[in-house]
């Protein structure tokens, strides 16, 4: 099976260990941590443009498209057509979200394991096919279904 692995940088260490363990049980899977995966550079959070500021930025659609983010954006696009499974590891934010529903919209099985941030309440993620609140439940799921 391919398996893409929706996150944050933030849980970088967890992505790289699912990543690990899911090869070892035979499956393909693209970790956007892992530079093997990426046909560009790295971008953890602390390496990323600055956010959006409407009084310094003049246009929104030109700091989407800078040339360092938007290149690594497109690359997870062409992982999440690739994959069978989206995998979404919470706590996450908006862009490990949009990945989760870009895959869902394209028909892709989805399993969103963890919890959120106390306070974060995210009902759309019932569309997945299964939520768990521990990720350590991702295998044996994976191993029975798929």
């Amino acid at each position: 099976m391919k398996i893409y692995i929706s996150s944050s940088w933030k849980n970088h260490e967890k992505v790289r260990d699912m990543a690990v363990r899911l090869r070892k049980d035979g499956h393909k899977v693209f970790d956007f941590t892992d530079p093997a995966c990426r046909k560009t550079e790295e971008f953890p959070h602390e390496k990323r443009p600055e956010p959006y500021n409407p009084e310094k930025h003049k246009s929104y659609a030109a700091l989407l498209r800078d040339s360092r983010m938007y290149g690594a954006v497109m690359n997870n696009q062409e992982a999440i057509r690739w994959c069978d499974l989206v995998v979404m590891l919470l706590p996450c934010g908006l862009d490990a979200h949009a990945d989760w529903a870009y895959g869902l919209g394209l028909g892709k099985a989805t399993v969103i394991c963890g919890l959120p941030r106390g306070g974060d309440t995210v009902f759309t993620h019932a569309w997945a096919d299964k939520v768990l609140d521990n990720p350590d439940d991702v295998y044996e799921y994976i191993k029975k279904n798929y």
